[in-house]
C-alpha cells in the first residue's frame, strides 16, 4: 500500500467519509477479524439461500451474490477449522 493510499484509508475512517469502512474498522477493532469473518459466513449461508429464491434478481446479480457468498463461506469455514485446530493444539 502506498503512503498516499494508507493516508486516504485513515482519513476515510477518521472523518467518516466512508461510513461502511468506518463501521467495519470499528467492528474489527472490537471483535477481531476472525470473528467478523465467521459471522459473515453465517450471513452468507442465509443470503445464498435467499438469493436462489429471489425472483427480482437478474441472473447476473444472482451469480454475483452466490459467488461472493461461496467465497465468504469458504473463508469462514477455513477460519473455523484453523481456530478449532489452535484450540485443540493449545488444550492438548
Amino acid at each position: 500500500m502506498l503512503p498516499e493510499e494508507r493516508q486516504a484509508f485513515w482519513e476515510a475512517i477518521e472523518t467518516g467519509s466512508d461510513p461502511l469502512l468506518s463501521v467495519l474498522h470499528t467492528l474489527v477493532e472490537k471483535w477481531g477479524l476472525p470473528a467478523l469473518i465467521m459471522c459473515l459466513g453465517d450471513i452468507a449461508n442465509v443470503l445464498s439461500e435467499d438469493a436462489e429464491d429471489a425472483h427480482h434478481l437478474t441472473p447476473d446479480q444472482r451469480g454475483l451474490i452466490l459467488g461472493a457468498c461461496a467465497q465468504v463461506s469458504a473463508l469462514s469455514d477455513q477460519m473455523n477449522a484453523e481456530l478449532e485446530h489452535l484450540a485443540t493444539k493449545n488444550n492438548g
